[in-house]
């Protein structure tokens, strides 16, 4: 793919989450808008497009090529902590800081941000990967990165808010769901009826513009003073969008062949910083500043970085 191509695809993401910002900022999208919609966008139309892109996937899917996808993904969570953890504890600052500072290198907005910018990139057919990929970053993020994302204070003197925190239930949700049902669905070669297609094309349509303003109304409620008061999030953001893709990609063009499934992971690995490091930070009482910095800043520069990661590595 040209890079001119991948640039007026990233663009055209890009406006769409600048109005998210614009619409934020004017007071036309409040917090509890943002919410109602990233509910909408999260339990509604992201299912929809799930399911809609196996329906409408021509390519022949085995167990074996799930199962092997899923591996793969599993891998470069591996790599990634295995290039962080060393990296965070050379950093200077609060021993408390270190989980969150790992939480916003490894894991990757691969929901909100992930379908858009791979289905523009790759084509419909890649949201069911994204979508497998989900499975294993749900169960890591909703568990280990709760245990990350907490304070020290938090882990020595309150386990059991701690523990509280973790609920199995909190995995369990329609597009969690929906990915499981997808990997039947795909095997079966099920054809739903027409209207039942059609009202799964058109609510997921959704998800593209839906998901880009909730990034960018998400950002204009960030405090841009918070980018100049934290440095560690330079390191974070060289981490997140160019050292782990880079040797994500030298790790695993030795494994996968398959042009489309290395070309779909490592666009993920370069992905920004999850907006749930923002939110669990809130809730489990880590550094809420670092988090929404890093978020931010790895936000605005995937720009930059995704279209020159596909040029120069999956072209």
């Amino acid at each position: 793919m040209e890079l001119q191509v991948i640039i007026n695809q990233m663009a055209v993401l890009f406006i769409i989450m600048a109005v998210g910002f614009i619409v934020a900022k004017a007071g036309v999208l409040t917090p509890d808008g943002n919410k109602t919609l990233t509910r909408i966008v999260l339990f509604i139309a992201l299912p929809c497009t799930i399911l809609n892109s196996v329906f409408e996937n021509d390519m022949d899917i085995t167990i074996g090529d799930t199962l092997y996808f899923l591996l793969m993904s599993l891998l470069t969570f591996a790599i990634a902590f295995a290039i962080v953890l060393p990296i965070v504890y050379l950093l200077r600052g609060e021993k408390n800081d270190r989980g969150i500072i790992s939480f916003l290198s490894v894991f990757s907005n691969c929901g909100f941000m992930g379908f858009p910018v791979v289905i523009a990139i790759f084509g419909l057919s890649s949201a069911f990967y994204v979508a497998l990929f989900n499975i294993p970053f749900n169960i890591l993020v909703f568990s280990l990165g709760i245990y990350m994302v907490s304070s020290k204070k938090n882990k020595d003197s309150s386990q059991t808010e701690l523990d509280e925190g973790f609920n199995i239930k909190k995995l369990v949700n329609p597009t969690l769901i929906a990915a499981l049902l997808a990997v039947p669905l795909a095997f079966a070669d099920f054809n739903p009826p027409h209207i039942i297609s059609s009202v799964l094309r058109i609510t997921g349509s959704i998800t593209t513009p839906g998901g880009m303003l909730v990034i960018g109304s998400t950002l204009a409620y960030v405090p841009l003073k918070t980018l100049f008061k934290e440095w560690r999030i330079v390191p974070v953001t060289l981490l997140k969008l160019i050292v782990i893709p880079l040797i994500t990609w030298l790790i695993l063009k030795q494994f996968i062949t398959d042009d489309l499934l290395l070309g779909i992971l490592v666009v993920i690995s370069g992905m920004p910083s999850a907006a749930m490091a923002s939110m669990f930070a809130i809730e489990y009482n880590g550094n809420e500043r670092i988090a929404s910095a890093g978020v931010f800043l790895t936000t605005l520069l995937c720009g930059i970085t995704i279209p020159l990661i596909v040029h120069f590595l999956l072209t």
